[in-house]
């Protein structure tokens, strides 16, 4: 996806994020390559496919962990030079509490 499609400013940086499917089961952990308020970009040869949702964990600001509900926007299957492979997350739902230490933590 292009910088002029996003809702979003990104901003890179690697977050740890624990995921677990929509019902809550197993636990799959992934490095992200940006972060917004909207979504993330999780690098992983393991790809989910566009749809699924997901439930998230990641932490910020000194420990700070985030919760929210997630469906992957897209994949990057074959990537180009230079790219990784991964997927593209859009957040669905997420406490208010928890959006609101996000985008602190975008801001500084």
């Amino acid at each position: 996806m292009s910088a002029d499609q996003r809702r979003y400013e990104r901003k890179t940086l690697a977050v740890q994020f624990h995921a677990r499917d929509a019902q809550g089961v197993g636990q799959l952990v992934f490095e992200s390559a940006d972060l917004s308020r909207g979504g993330t970009f999780l690098k992983s040869d393991l790809l989910l496919e566009p749809g699924e949702a997901l439930s998230l964990e990641f932490a910020v600001l000194q420990g700070r962990v985030i919760r929210a509900q997630a469906r992957v926007a897209w994949v990057r299957r074959f990537p180009q030079p230079r790219e990784v492979a991964g997927m593209g997350v859009e957040f669905t739902a997420m406490p208010e509490s928890d959006r609101e230490a996000l985008e602190s933590f975008l801001t500084k």
